[in-house]
């Protein structure tokens, strides 16, 4: 599967951030799992996670995260659309079903990031 990556804005992380993720189907939802964020965008992201997750069209994905400490956690939905082996761990491709609200404030949280681990 050719993975298109040609976003103006994606951030890297030097140490992947934690953060808990649960699944959603057909209104029913999992037990929440940890994660790590490896990279962010205003439109999606790659975790980490020692758990097999399901790669379903069908199903979606919340994932919450702070990228500092005392700020308000980004609770976001999107869906899993790749899967690859990263050390011990899977790493999968999401992409966030973000409004140009939450695009905007994924772009100021991760500048105010930046800026206070700079």
């Amino acid at each position: 599967m050719k993975i298109k990556r040609n976003e103006s804005f994606r951030y890297q992380f030097d140490q992947p951030v934690s953060g808990e993720f649960y699944l959603v189907k057909e209104g029913r939802r999992t037990p929440v799992g940890s994660m790590k964020i490896h990279n962010l965008s205003p439109s999606g992201m790659a975790i980490a996670t020692p758990l097999k997750l399901p790669i379903d069209r069908s199903m979606s994905i919340v994932v919450e995260f702070s990228l500092l400490p005392g700020l308000e956690p980004l609770k976001l939905n999107g869906r899993i659309l790749h899967e690859k082996w990263f050390d011990d761990q899977r790493l999968y491709g999401i992409r966030l079903e973000t409004t140009k609200e939450d695009q905007q404030q994924i772009i100021d949280t991760i500048k105010q990031f930046v800026k206070t681990t700079s």
